[in-house]
């Protein structure tokens, strides 16, 4: 999963300056506006380590001497914070006051957590109303990912929506258009198709000494650079399913829209076996390294100039990416685009309220905190990660010449993906389910098989469709799954 990418320090750089929003003159929420909680009790949560929430310490300091609440945090490596909170959830211990979510567990997870338009009902002092404007702020989509049966649980804290980036002055070289066209017979561009991202791994793979925009290649070069090992894959995976209008299984409802059941189709189950024939045809145009590999592998492929195209990677890797780019290719500029069929992988860290929490109250003013304007444009300023807010990623500051590339780009990307994907986005399976975050985990190690040779793709596809109904059945009593046969 994206867990790992707080780790890096590989988004954004500290830029000066004063930032006045695209909505700057809407009033926004910040620390002045919470009121007196008369709930002093400490709050504890369990965060990530890494340089996101390093930046963010200082503002948890500032809410605390705000409110004279006194936060307790603990900070763990990416992975282990699910085991961790899960199982303090499920026994209602209440130690965790703040709980850190990643979007697939948010419905498993909704029965321990508040709803937090409840609580802006009873604490909030502008009520339901001015919490929805002021998270309205947050894109469409991503909201969407941290509700469950239609109610807001969580609010985001920062995005890895996914993305295609290529390198842009190969496809953009002239010599590279010409050579192309006159061999596969259309224009060279961002792959929209499978077939064209096949022909684009292809056509770039190289040997040393080949030519690559008219000169001398000094190393092999591959086409794509891949996550094909067994941790990231099935978010590739994801966008490739999503893309073909597909899922792990289809979300049925009723008239009324309240889910009905889950139904794993045939077409669900031909189109998880298209795409891990297309995923594994393709793996031969990247490095054997790609078998093995996580973000870090792939980004320094393409990076280094080793790779020409990563077909699907977390957005909040793309500045990351061009500052490799710039030291080790200094005439290289990348591009960022959708994935194949235009519905990448989406989500993002937020933070919610639990339900056995001793301080429902303070706990929520630090939820709305950590998702206002001040904290998300420090996540995106300070802390190198990518905010979920269309008005901080809207800010001027990030398309002045000197930021148009990479953030610029970056910025109108994910603008223009969180708007076209959010009619899609409420009837994705993992956001609908509760057993969404033990299928994901399965689903890690199963994908990465056929890759490896260590089962066949039909082998895989029964596998993944076996584990698919038995851990929602058990995990998922709410609604009912079968498989069309």
């Amino acid at each position: 999963m994206k867990r790992i990418a707080a780790l890096l320090s590989c988004a954004l750089v500290i830029i000066g300056g004063t930032v006045v929003g695209a909505m700057a003159q809407d009033a926004k929420f910040g620390l002045e506006d919470i009121p007196e909680i008369k709930n002093k009790s400490a709050l504890n949560t369990i965060v990530e380590t890494g340089q996101v929430w390093d930046r963010i310490m200082p503002y948890i300091e500032e809410f605390t001497k705000k409110t004279g609440v006194k936060i307790n945090v603990e900070r763990v490596a990416s992975p282990v914070v699910y085991s961790k909170e899960n199982v303090e959830l499920m026994g209602g211990t209440g130690y965790y006051d703040v709980v850190y979510v990643e979007t697939a567990w948010t419905t498993e997870w909704s029965a321990y957590l508040h709803k937090l338009e409840e609580l802006a009902s009873k604490y909030d002092p502008a009520g339901v109303e001015g919490f929805r404007q002021d998270i309205a702020h947050h894109s469409p989509s991503i909201l969407i990912c941290g509700q469950a049966y239609g109610e807001q649980m969580v609010l985001p804290f920062y995005t890895y929506h996914m993305s295609m980036f290529v390198r842009q002055d190969v496809f953009d070289d002239p010599t590279e258009q010409a050579n192309f066209k006159a061999k596969y017979g259309y224009e060279l561009k961002a792959a929209a198709t499978a077939k064209e991202l096949y022909d684009q791994g292809e056509f770039f793979t190289r040997k040393k000494g080949d030519l690559l925009k008219g000169k001398p290649l000094e190393h092999d070069l591959y086409g794509l650079a891949m996550m094909a090992g067994a941790y990231q894959i099935n978010d590739e995976i994801s966008c490739r399913m999503w893309g073909k209008g597909a899922d792990y299984a289809t979300v049925v409802r009723d008239a009324d829209g309240k889910l009905k059941e889950f139904v794993i189709t045939k077409k669900d189950k031909d189109a998880l076996k298209e795409t891990f024939a297309e995923y594994k045809k393709e793996l031969q145009w990247a490095s054997p390294g790609c078998l093995t590999a996580n973000f870090d592998f792939v980004v320094a492929q393409q990076g280094e100039g080793r790779a020409i195209i990563q077909p699907h990677q977390f957005s909040n890797c793309f500045a990351w990416t061009a500052s490799i780019v710039k030291e080790k290719v200094p005439d290289g500029k990348l591009g960022i685009w959708p994935t194949v069929g235009g519905q990448p992988y989406t989500g993002a860290w937020s933070v919610g309220v639990a339900k056995a929490s001793k301080n429902p109250e303070a706990a929520y003013w630090l939820v709305r905190y950590l998702a206002s304007f001040e904290c998300h444009q420090a996540v995106m300023k300070e802390g190198g990660q990518l905010s979920t807010r269309m008005d901080v990623l809207s800010d001027p500051m990030w398309h002045t010449a000197e930021n148009k590339y990479p953030f610029g780009i970056l910025c109108d990307y994910l603008i223009d993906s969180w708007k076209k994907q959010a009619a899609y986005v409420p009837n994705y399976w993992y956001f609908n389910t509760k057993a969404g975050g033990k299928v994901y985990e399965m689903q890690m190690n199963v994908f990465h098989k056929p890759m490896a040779g260590e089962a066949s793709v039909d082998q895989a596809v029964q596998e993944v469709v076996a584990k698919t109904l038995e851990l929602t059945s058990k995990f998922d009593k709410t609604v009912p799954i079968r498989e069309e046969k």
